[in-house]
């Protein structure tokens, strides 16, 4: 300010300010915002690639899970329970809740996972989204004496995640050894109270209880844990019957070898007894405290 007039009715001597430029002021801060979304965005593909989801479902949302043939009413309610689990997965986070999808394949239980991670991660969580047999032969893999890192190393970096996704859980041998794993990194993120999303295609819950322990199905009945039904048809084969074409003949499922375990199997395999063909009708929905399939009641 160095106007004499001014000066001389206020008193002041002369001082200078020097004032940014609108236009270059203008263009920094876009400039900043352009950084930033591309540091948001760099994160999240991170975060992304971190959560192992595959090609095939690093796009699944809720929005894209489409309700198919007669039994959209039973689709829907599950659709909108998975919703509502992803949407306050911040208070399931601090109170530990545990889901188990059940159901045969094709039934969307991939999808929906899917679904709750990329909501998880886009809100600022972490997730890891794992097959059973993927999870176990890598802590398998420590086995060995070169190996470059040890189980416990794995098993701890389970108990660092959010959100713990363990997909096909049944896709293995059964063996005590495999059961153990299992439980070591369930029993971690029980004792810590983090979420833990288990999908099988196992649809009696006894058979599942023998392959993974009474402790494990158990805690499934705690809190806010539920066991969720996924009791509808494939939904490959709803696509495949309404174009029209030709059924296809029902393949022979490769498994493992079946393992004995009293009574029944740890897992259906070539020598075991085939599931009903009628779907278990006495399940917990989402929404209700009915009956489980394997006599369980909550």
């Amino acid at each position: 300010m160095d106007d004499p007039f001014y000066l001389k009715i206020t008193g002041r001597e002369p001082n200078w300010k020097e004032l940014p430029c609108e236009t270059c002021e203008r263009k920094r801060f876009l400039r900043e915002a352009e950084d930033k979304a591309k540091a948001a965005q760099q994160k999240l593909n991170t975060m992304l690639a971190n959560s192992m989801l595959r090609e095939r479902f690093i796009d699944k949302t809720f929005s894209n899970f489409h309700p198919f043939g007669k039994d959209r009413e039973k689709q829907q309610r599950v659709l909108s329970f998975t919703r509502d689990f992803a949407g306050d997965f911040h208070r399931h986070r601090q109170v530990g809740t545990w889901l188990l999808f059940m159901g045969n394949v094709g039934t969307g239980k991939s999808h929906l996972c899917a679904a709750i991670i990329n909501q998880v991660i886009r809100a600022g969580g972490t997730a890891l989204f794992t097959k059973t047999p993927r999870l176990l032969r890598e802590v398998k893999d420590t086995f060995h004496r070169d190996a470059e890192t040890t189980q416990s190393e794995i098993i701890s970096r389970m108990g660092d995640i959010d959100l713990l996704v363990i997909d096909e859980v049944g896709i293995q041998f059964g063996t005590d050894t495999e059961r153990m794993i299992l439980y070591e990194i369930l029993d971690l993120r029980y004792e810590a109270m983090l979420p833990v999303i288990l999908t099988t295609n196992i649809t009696d819950l006894k058979s599942l209880e023998k392959l993974l322990g009474e402790r494990i199905i158990d805690r499934l009945f705690e809190g806010e844990s539920k066991i969720v039904v996924f009791e509808w048809e494939s939904h490959r084969r709803f696509q495949k019957s309404v174009s029209g074409a030709a059924p296809l003949r029902r393949a022979e499922a490769v498994t493992p070898p079946s393992v004995p375990t009293g009574k029944g199997f740890a897992v259906a395999g070539p020598a075991a007894p085939r599931l009903p063909e009628k779907r278990i009708a006495t399940s917990l929905r989402a929404d209700a405290g009915a009956p489980v399939p394997g006599e369980r009641c909550r």
